[in-house]
C-alpha cells in the first residue's frame, strides 16, 4: 500500500471540510494547497527527533523492528507468497520455538540477543516458512499465541472468510466496468445500517453538482463552461 496516497487524501478531505465551514461562517473562500510529501512527513515526527538526537539521518528498517526479532515478512510456499510474523516479547519467542519445534536456546532468551542475531534468525524462520503455505503457517503460529498473518493481495481479500463473514467485501456497480467486488466501510455503527459507497466516478461526473450546489452557478452557466472546454 502506498501510505502517503491515503494520508494525503484524508488530510485534504479534512481541509476541504474546514474551508467549507469557514466559508459558511465568514463568507470567505479558501485556497487549499497540500503536498503529499508534507502530508507523509507530518506523521513521522519521531524520525526527525531521532535525527536531531543522533546527529545522523535514520536508516530505513524495512519490515524489521529496532527492538524486536524475529519481526518481518517471510517467504512461504508458492509463487510470491509471504507471511508476516512478529515476536513481541520473550514469552512469544518461547511460543514460536514450540510451534516450530526448536529446542530452547538460552543465548536467545532476551530481545536484545535476538536483535543482535537478527540476520541468522530471519534465515532460520524463512527456511521454515518456505515449507508451509502462508495460511497454514499463520494458523499454526496464531494457535500458539504468536502474531502472524498471511500477506494478502486483492484476490486474497475478496476470498478471506473473516472479511466475508463481516460483509466487509461489497459489490459496487460502475457504468463502464460493471459489477466489482470492493472493500466496504470498515466502521460498524450500532444504530445505522451499513452503507455501500458508490463506484469511482467518471471524469467530471460531479462537476455540475459541485458548481451548482457549492459555488452557486446556474445550470446554464455550467453548460457554457462545458461547451467552452473549461470543465467537463
Amino acid at each position: 500500500m502506498n501510505h502517503p496516497d491515503h494520508v494525503a487524501g484524508r488530510l485534504l478531505a479534512v481541509g476541504v471540510l474546514a474551508a467549507l465551514r469557514e466559508r459558511a461562517a465568514s463568507g470567505q473562500g479558501q485556497w487549499l494547497e497540500l503536498a503529499q510529501t508534507e502530508a507523509a512527513a507530518y506523521l513521522i515526527g519521531e524520525a526527525y527527533l531521532e535525527g536531531a538526537r543522533a546527529g545522523v539521518d535514520p536508516l530505513p528498517l524495512g519490515n524489521a523492528h529496532p527492538d524486536l526479532s524475529p519481526h518481518g515478512v517471510y517467504p512461504s510456499a508458492g509463487d510470491d507468497q509471504w507471511i508476516a510474523i512478529a515476536v513481541a516479547d520473550d514469552d512469544a519467542w518461547v511460543r514460536l520455538c514450540t510451534a516450530l519445534g526448536w529446542p530452547p536456546d538460552d543465548a536467545l532468551a532476551t530481545a536484545a540477543a535476538r536483535v543482535a542475531a537478527r540476520t541468522e534468525l530471519d534465515m532460520l524462520v524463512a527456511d521454515w516458512t518456505r515449507e508451509h503455505t502462508k495460511e497454514a503457517a499463520a494458523e499454526l503460529l496464531q494457535a500458539h499465541g504468536v502474531s502472524a498473518m498471511p500477506v494478502m493481495g486483492p484476490l486474497d481479500h475478496i476470498a478471506d472468510p473473516h472479511l466475508l463473514a463481516r460483509d466487509a467485501i461489497v459489490t459496487v456497480h460502475h457504468p463502464d466496468v460493471g459489477a466489482e467486488r470492493h472493500i466496504g466501510n470498515p466502521l460498524r455503527l450500532s444504530k445505522l445500517p451499513q452503507r455501500v459507497g458508490a463506484a469511482a466516478p467518471r471524469m467530471g461526473a460531479d462537476t455540475e453538482a459541485v458548481l451548482v450546489s457549492e459555488l452557486g452557478l446556474t445550470a446554464e452557466v455550467v453548460a457554457e463552461l462545458v461547451e467552452a472546454g473549461v470543465c467537463r
